[in-house]
């Protein structure tokens, strides 16, 4: 048995540091809408001039198209095709507290193609990926295999207390990479795309849109990521 470590890897709580961004931005300003789905955009002299939503439209300057899986419904209403198609992925959670010797770093088990993560007393285990539309339905036997592989790196003691299940969709494209790009309409620029990426890449993306809506120079290139 062997394996490869990379000490320029790193794993964190995607969660957390979502939250932790949330109040960085509240502090700084910004206006949380949130419980607030987007039913639509107005477009008026060639621009977007406002995010419709159910609770009221929101004008607006600049618009990022940022919806995952869902993006391509808003951009087909605006006369444009996105290349974004769900994939659905698993993941399961459980306590580190069942094992004697519970891993320190994440990695993945190349041949039965299941990644970990430590996340403080928890461990979380993904593997699996399937088209299957837009359902996030889910029952503990799609988990079994997972689990299984999982019990046979570290014990059978995993996942007998604190397990939690779930499915979601990640925003795939042909390519594997993300779109970040003008549209045709002047004032929307698309951030979407990422897969399973998504946290990994936020930040470094997340940098190309501000450049693109500023008009500066990419800090990053975005060869490849383009819409056109």
């Amino acid at each position: 048995a062997g394996g490869l470590f990379s000490p320029t890897d790193a794993s964190g709580d995607a969660r957390l540091f979502t939250r932790a961004l949330a109040d960085l931005c509240a502090a700084r300003g910004a206006d949380m809408r949130l419980d607030t789905a987007v039913t639509g955009l107005t477009r008026k002299m060639g621009q977007v001039s406002a995010v419709e939503t159910d609770k009221g439209p929101i004008p607006a300057d600049a618009v990022v198209l940022s919806l995952g899986v869902y993006s391509p419904q808003l951009a087909e209403t605006l006369g444009f095709t996105l290349p974004v198609y769900p994939v659905k992925g698993y993941s399961v959670t459980v306590s580190a507290a069942d094992l004697d010797q519970p891993p320190r770093l994440g990695g993945i088990d190349e041949e039965n193609l299941l990644a970990y993560c430590p996340m403080g007393d928890r461990i979380r285990l993904t593997a699996t990926a399937e088209i299957n539309g837009y359902s996030t339905r889910h029952k503990p036997r799609d988990f079994a295999v997972m689990l299984k592989k999982a019990r046979e790196l570290f014990g059978e003691k995993l996942g007998t207390s604190g397990i939690e299940y779930w499915a979601g969709l990640r925003p795939m494209t042909p390519s594997g990479l993300p779109i970040v790009d003008r549209s045709p309409v002047d004032n929307l620029f698309i951030n979407t795309g990422h897969g399973h990426m998504g946290w990994t890449m936020s930040n470094g993306c997340a940098r190309m849109v501000a450049d693109l809506i500023g008009q500066k120079p990419l800090s990053h290139s975005n060869e490849g990521m383009q819409l056109r």
